[in-house]
């Protein structure tokens, strides 16, 4: 396995899940900034990496933008994508279907015929109901929990701890803050925080997804 982009600190929980499913990383390759590995016996820069036919990778990163960034810039140097990196401690459906380059964490909980497309992230101990339908490069933060029949569309992010009720609708590139119960549907590109989540203004150029009241 090929770990592409290790500047994120979460590249450490993708080398504990490798560890216990047993896979070998053959190369951890840095692309910008600096190196979060836990083990950096296979670091090596992007710009002396040397790719092999049919080097199978994952992208780490939180952000939907950055990860699906990574994921063109390695396919454009030959890399192919790797069948989706699922923790053995989570419980998954034999009904789910996951695509290529996705990352299911630790503990993670997931209900029957769910569907999680290509580049997803679910972080640790999130919890995803029945019916669950992850667009591409959506991320799931850690302990988020998402009832029932509840869609998302490419790109979003739902943060630590919230909470969607059934049958809602979260829009492509939309931001659901750390903490916000969700009752409504959500349109595309807009940021929901609170208890119930109303919208929110957001400036882009923050690195947290914690809201406070009022702004």
């Amino acid at each position: 396995m090929i770990l592409f982009g290790v500047r994120s600190p979460l590249i450490v929980e993708i080398e504990e899940t490798l560890l216990r499913l047993g896979i070998p990383v053959t190369a951890a390759v840095s692309v910008n900034g600096v190196p979060r590995l836990h083990d950096r016996s296979h670091l090596v820069d992007l710009s002396a990496f040397r790719p092999q036919a049919g080097d199978a990778f994952i992208a780490c990163a939180f952000s939907p933008q950055r990860r699906a960034e990574l994921v063109r810039l390695a396919l454009s140097l030959g890399l192919k994508k790797a069948s989706a990196l699922l923790d053995p401690t989570s419980i998954l459906p034999r009904s789910i279907r996951v695509g290529a380059c996705s990352f299911v964490n630790a503990g993670v909980v997931i209900g029957g015929l769910s569907m999680l497309g290509e580049g997803v992230l679910v972080n640790r101990s999130a919890s995803l109901g029945h019916h669950t339908v992850l667009g591409d490069y959506v991320s799931i933060g850690p302990g988020a929990t998402l009832a029932g029949n509840v869609h998302v569309g490419d790109g979003a992010i739902i943060g630590v701890g919230a909470v969607v009720l059934p049958d809602v609708r979260i829009g492509a590139g939309a931001i659901v803050a750390a903490g916000a119960v969700v009752r409504r549907h959500v349109p595309d590109g807009t940021l929901v925080a609170g208890n119930p989540a109303e919208a929110k203004r957001f400036d882009a150029s923050r690195s947290s997804l914690n809201v406070e009241d009022g702004e």
